[in-house]
């Protein structure tokens, strides 16, 4: 799994957020968007940590991971029909 030095950092500051976590969001992605600058965001849920979903943004190859952090928004957000 490749990241970057601040998703390493912000790991350390996170660590309810298990690397084999983020790797299974890029495996089972259940939605994935290209953001402005070009880095892309995926979404899963995490069954291990509540069916809680995680958001994984990777840099534009889509594998180097450059954050993680559980998105406690994003089923209401799909549930009103908007962008996570």
């Amino acid at each position: 799994m490749k990241t970057t030095a601040y998703f390493e950092q912000k790991l350390l500051d996170r660590p309810e957020i298990r690397r084999e976590w983020c790797q299974q969001v890029l495996e089972n992605t259940l939605k994935t968007q290209v953001q402005s600058n070009g880095r892309i965001s995926h979404w899963a849920v995490i069954p291990d940590y509540g069916d809680r979903v995680l958001r994984v943004i990777t840099l534009e190859d889509g594998e180097t991971i450059h954050n993680a952090y559980f998105d406690r928004n994003f089923r209401s957000r799909l549930q009103q029909g908007l962008e996570p």
